[in-house]
């Protein structure tokens, strides 16, 4: 896969955790529910894709170790900027909900380390402004969301199968292209909905939408606009 490619591919997953963590927002929004479930339709075939020709692709050469450590590390960081934050306003619950201790991370199984890192993301969504003096930006939490979603990828119970037919490189686009249509084309249209009446739902979409380039251990440029 290209740079290109899988930048998107990591914006697909982003956009994907904030439509699962909100998925009670908008139960009832049959098309909706409908584009979300093609959506992952769209990026089970290109994971399951990407397991199998995994020796292919030189920009995800990164091993579960590796996003696990670096998850870690992203996850220790939020955690002690949201406790930070916390105690500046004496939340008791935020703190208590955003206190995991490195070895609390480190002897969590995958699985559990990955709901985790789900939660950091939410309690520090609706915040982000006020979270800017301990240096999370939307960026951040956009590439923590990037790197959730190629960790969760890397779980050995999520790999499929090596019998998993191989997809051409050349299908490997018309794919990426099929999910960017349906983000632009439907997608955005219908988050447009919830605007006004969900704000921190719509916030936390938009910023998923960001395309990062992301080398995961930081973006090499600025984020591009989602222009598809």
């Amino acid at each position: 896969m290209e740079k290109k490619q899988i930048n998107k591919l990591r914006m697909f997953g982003s956009v994907d955790l904030v439509l699962k963590n909100h998925s009670e927002l908008f139960a009832q929004l049959a098309d909706l529910v409908f584009a979300h479930q093609r959506l992952q339709d769209g990026l089970l075939l290109l994971g399951q894709n990407r397991q199998v020709q995994e020796a292919d692709n030189s920009g995800l050469t990164e091993t579960k170790t590796d996003f696990r450590t670096n998850l870690i590390n992203r996850i220790g960081f939020l955690s002690a900027a949201l406790m930070s934050h916390a105690n500046s306003v004496n939340d008791k619950d935020l703190k208590a909900k955003a206190n995991y201790s490195k070895s609390d991370l480190t002897q969590s199984p995958d699985p559990v380390l990955y709901d985790i890192g789900i939660l950091m993301v939410n309690l520090a969504s609706p915040i982000l402004g006020e979270l800017n003096k301990y240096f999370v930006s939307e960026e951040k939490i956009a590439e923590l969301n990037a790197l959730l979603s190629d960790f969760n990828l890397a779980i050995p119970q999520k790999r499929a199968a090596n019998s998993v037919t191989k997809v051409s490189t050349g299908n490997i686009g018309e794919v990426i292209v099929s999910i960017s249509k349906l983000l632009k084309g439907e997608i955005d249209v219908l988050m447009r909905l919830f605007e006004e009446s969900q704000p921190d739902f719509y916030k936390a979409y938009k910023n998923a939408r960001i395309i990062v380039n992301y080398s995961g251990r930081g973006p090499a440029d600025p984020p591009d606009p989602p222009t598809d």
